[in-house]
């Protein structure tokens, strides 16, 4: 099955479509980071929205991780202006974080624990019909948040998951403008995540023809243009930015794997993206012990035309380092990193997208590809 909820604009200028899209609406909220008001996009999305004859009211300087904390700290701002169009500026953590305000804004009943996936064993209660629509406007490149049911949430050091089409946005509004403001670390640390989405999304247990033609497109865009993306070249950032809703497409349907669980679990440590690309190689050496993973992975080397899965690993690997990608050695120390891997390898082995991975690992496999991706092995 295939499904795809949101509407996507895309194109420079393209955020213009807000004020049509907010026309017959009377209030709208906009949640923005502080990097879109800084560079005049929050302003310039603020006047379509009154130019649509609608009230306005922003929120700005959200948290770079969306926690459970946040939401409770903003859910009386927004009862207070009771909007019936919410509006996302900014990046992954600013599109998840207004995703989960519209579940608790839209079912004030709603515990957080009940409705999030704390693990792949639990099973959380439906979230119920939500009214108020949601347009996304992503300025990085990265997340496929703008397109996705799932919000990502951190309670405490841990990431869960809040997983409905309820949440999906309505529309989403691809302006490549607002991506070439990314810093250049910013750009390859969330361009890295598209790889890793494009890739685990290919090789699920769920895969499909049309997701796959999604995430192929993705990976050969970010293989070809990241590194230039990275320099700040203008058509290069337009087209990471397009590859990564693709990319988000891809795993709206075919879901992922275990690299993404071993990230969200070592969330405490760095950048996910970078965690992604640091744990990336690892697991597909992992899961090359199964037959269809090494078909999938082969089949990917050769878009990209290489031959072998063993050279697509390598392929990987090069891009890395070629980008400038830490080691996990210099981005925490080893007594801390030993002290919480056990932790660490039981959460993610009970992450429910561990379900999807080509390979079923068990909680001490996990552990020594977190050891191994530590000491560089």
């Amino acid at each position: 099955m295939f499904w795809l909820k949101t509407k996507i604009v895309e194109g420079d200028g393209s955020l213009s479509y807000l004020s049509k899209a907010a026309k017959g609406h009377e209030r709208v909220l906009i949640l923005s980071s502080s990097s879109m008001k800084r560079h005049g996009f929050l302003e310039e999305a603020e006047d379509y929205v009154r130019d649509a004859g609608a009230e306005v009211f922003s929120i700005v300087g959200l948290p770079a991780e969306p926690s459970v904390e946040v939401i409770e700290e903003f859910l009386p701002k927004v009862r207070e202006f009771n909007p019936d169009l919410l509006v996302a500026l900014g990046g992954g953590s600013v599109i998840d974080t207004t995703k989960a305000l519209k579940v608790f804004y839209d079912a004030p009943e709603v515990e957080f624990e009940e409705i999030a996936f704390i693990d792949r064993f639990s099973k959380p209660k439906p979230v119920p019909k939500l009214k108020t629509p949601l347009i996304a406007i992503p300025s990085t490149s990265g997340a496929g948040s703008e397109v996705s049911a799932a919000s990502v949430l951190k309670k405490g050091d841990v990431k869960y998951n809040i997983v409905t089409p309820e949440i999906a946005p309505d529309i989403a509004i691809l302006d490549p403008r607002l991506p070439r403001t990314m810093p250049a670390e910013v750009a390859r640390n969330s361009g890295l995540d598209v790889l890793v989405h494009g890739i685990e999304a290919y090789t699920t247990k769920v895969a499909n023809p049309f997701s796959d033609a999604m995430a192929i497109k993705a990976i050969k865009t970010v293989y070809k243009w990241l590194p230039l993306s990275v320099k700040g070249d203008e058509d290069a950032r337009a087209k990471v930015h397009y590859a990564a809703t693709m990319a988000g497409i891809a795993f709206l349907n075919a879901r992922l794997g275990l690299c993404h669980a071993m990230s969200h679990k070592a969330a405490w440590i760095g950048p996910h993206g970078l965690l992604n690309a640091i744990f990336l190689p690892y697991v597909m050496e992992f899961n090359m012990r199964n037959d269809y993973a090494r078909k999938r992975y082969a089949e990917i080397a050769r878009e990209l035309g290489f031959s072998s899965a063993k050279d697509l690993v390598e392929v990987v690997k090069e891009l890395n380092e070629m980008l400038g990608v830490p080691k996990l050695s210099e981005l925490v120390d080893e007594e801390t990193f030993v002290s919480r891997v056990e932790e660490m390898a039981e959460k993610a082995y009970r992450d429910g997208l561990v379900y999807f991975n080509p390979v079923e690992p068990k909680p001490e496999e996990i552990r020594e590809l977190y050891l191994k991706a530590f000491y560089g092995e």
